[in-house]
């Protein structure tokens, strides 16, 4: 059955009782906590009624509110206001942006059910609890494949597939293969590389790409830069160092995109989300918005944990922006007990990661660039060690390490 009402809170607290209370009465509800979702869930889907929180990260909800009443498919859409900021200047605004009702914090169950009623009608199937719309839930919406494997000098690279969008993230040398794969077997003319830093481990599959070889073929390469240089030198020069291996000419068009923390809408429904991770020299991790779904690849920081010093917020800045994904693909560097020797020097132990995956909610953990020397039982010990972390803190949340030929579709 379709959701009939969609609640937009991101405080875990509220936005649960809301889901309760609708789904026991009887509605099909479904919950986000993240806003910047919203507009492609409802492209996908349209509920009979939104409920908006206003106060939320990401898009506040009267912003979201006027996107969706100044949207043609969607300004029919019954969108509620459900929020604890009750002054009378805020309910004239939203109601002037187009909400059919302001619903104030807070507020009991019954006078909750009412409203919704006297908004859409009863229940399609009054008198059953509804279920909640599963997140990995009908088609596949996103397909990411690990290339490569964590060798000295070397990293793998991630590619995913989003609405008709394939992004590869890194430039280790599993790109060679990447590419391969990509000319033969995919229907795709053109691509975003998303170059993280450019540490030799992830720039050495730049030059062997055979993308860049494939005349017709469009490829947008983003990443950071250096102060005093630019994405285009730091390219040319870790070029240079793996060109040798496929001289031929580049026949690919090319665009250069020099990326910072920000947001960037990359294509309709798609939004692109680089943040400055914890690593020597300016290195960015990675957060991909489409269809409903979030993908973060964050291949090398150093998360602190439970030692975090007052002064060292990384992990809860970052916890905040990347909350909600439905793949957490993060460095885990480190047994723990192997940590201490590597204290900052920007990669994380794999407690921590499972940490900070239980504490941002994350659907799946990608455990991404074990160190080199490590063989497949110390790996397996890495996820092991994931595992009893998260059923610790009774999160179940799958785990698996990066490895050649990984694939996950939700």
């Amino acid at each position: 059955m379709p959701t009939e009402v969609l609640i937009v809170d991101d405080d875990p607290l509220v936005g649960n009782l809301s889901y309760e209370i609708l789904s026991e009465a009887g509605y099909q509800a479904r919950l986000v906590r993240d806003s910047n979702l919203v507009m492609g869930i409802l492209r996908q889907e349209v509920p009979k009624l939104v409920l908006l929180d206003i106060l939320m990260p990401g898009l506040d909800g009267l912003t979201l509110l006027h996107m969706i009443k100044s949207d043609e498919a969607l300004k029919a859409t019954r969108v509620a206001v459900v929020s604890g900021k009750t002054f009378s200047a805020e309910i004239d605004r939203a109601l002037k942006y187009g909400a059919e009702a302001f619903i104030k914090k807070p507020y009991d169950a019954s006078a909750l059910i009412k409203q919704v009623g006297d908004l859409i009608g009863a229940p399609e199937s009054p008198g059953t609890a509804a279920e909640a719309v599963p997140e990995t839930g009908g088609a596949v919406a996103v397909r990411a494949r690990v290339w490569g494997r964590s060798l000295p000098d070397d990293t793998p690279v991630l590619t995913v597939e989003v609405l008709g969008h394939l992004f590869i993230f890194d430039g280790g040398r599993g790109a060679a293969a990447a590419g391969e794969a990509i000319i033969r077997e995919s229907p795709y003319k053109e691509a975003w590389w998303l170059i993280s830093h450019f540490h030799p481990d992830h720039t050495g599959g730049l030059g062997i790409n055979p993308l860049l070889r494939q005349e017709g073929f469009a490829l947008r390469i983003g990443g950071p830069k250096e102060p005093g240089s630019s994405l285009a030198n730091e390219l040319r020069e870790a070029v240079k160092k793996s060109y040798a291996a496929d001289p031929r000419p580049v026949k690919a068009a090319l665009k250069l995109h020099e990326l910072k923390e920000d947001a960037y809408e990359i294509a309709p429904n798609v939004r692109l989300t680089p943040f400055y991770a914890n690593h020597p020299g300016t290195t960015l991790g990675y957060m991909l918005d489409a269809a409903g779904r979030r993908v973060v690849f964050c291949p090398d920081t150093e998360l602190y944990g439970s030692e975090a010093t007052a002064h060292q917020d990384y992990d809860e800045k970052i916890g905040r922006l990347v909350r909600g994904a439905d793949l957490l693909v993060h460095n885990a560097r480190w047994l723990d007990a192997d940590r201490e020797p590597h204290l900052n020097d920007g990669h994380s132990a794999v407690g921590a990661v499972a940490g900070f995956a239980a504490d941002t909610e994350a659907k799946r953990l990608l455990l991404w660039h074990a160190d080199p020397s490590y063989g497949e039982e110390q790996v397996k010990a890495m996820e092991a060690a994931a595992i009893a972390a998260l059923d610790e803190r009774g999160a179940n949340i799958p785990v698996h390490a990066a490895r050649d030929g990984f694939t996950i579709d939700f």
